[in-house]
């Protein structure tokens, strides 16, 4: 059982890779879609298992940034 969890959107083949805990997991086209589906994972792990979860994203300088946590 993980004590917290990191999410991170990765620029990929021309979309983005979700990356759960250092595993490549999905590929979606647009930022958005990415997003949206990391978000909902986040809020699960947070309120369902009690998992602390960060989402971080890729920015424009290849680095990555801190987007959203859920506690």
């Amino acid at each position: 059982m993980h004590s917290s969890s990191t999410l991170q959107l990765v620029v990929s083949h021309g979309g983005w890779r979700l990356i759960d805990n250092g595993k490549p997991s999905f590929w979606f086209l647009e930022r958005e879609q990415a997003m949206a589906i990391a978000r909902v994972i986040a809020d699960s792990r947070a309120g369902l298992r009690y998992i602390p979860t960060r989402i971080e994203a890729e920015n424009e300088a290849g680095e990555l940034e801190l987007v959203a946590s859920f506690p």
